[in-house]
């Protein structure tokens, strides 16, 4: 009976987890930028040399940052979700 419930509470777990890494892996993406780089961009599109940025629904996810100096980057990847991630980071 105790192993039974053991591993009815493991099986419970490992399912929760599944289901997170899932959502964070379709809907995670990186923290916001800066307010430096946001106000960066908005000078971009009001002299329009960038296009406005459609909003998402994004979680941010803690540390997932983007590491280019450029804020048009910034901006533009902080819409962007970890499944997409791939368009700039490939193995290999």
């Amino acid at each position: 009976m105790r192993i039974k419930r053991w591993l009815i509470g493991t099986g419970v777990a490992l399912t929760v987890l599944a289901v997170a890494a899932t959502v964070l892996y379709l809907f995670g993406g990186m923290q916001p930028p800066s307010a430096e780089a946001r106000a960066a961009y908005a000078a971009e599109v009001a002299a329009n040399r960038q296009p406005a940025v459609e909003a998402r629904f994004v979680i941010p996810i803690p540390g997932c940052v983007c590491h280019s100096d450029d804020p048009v980057l910034q901006v533009q990847h902080a819409v962007l979700r970890m499944n997409e991630c791939g368009r700039c980071h490939t193995r290999g």
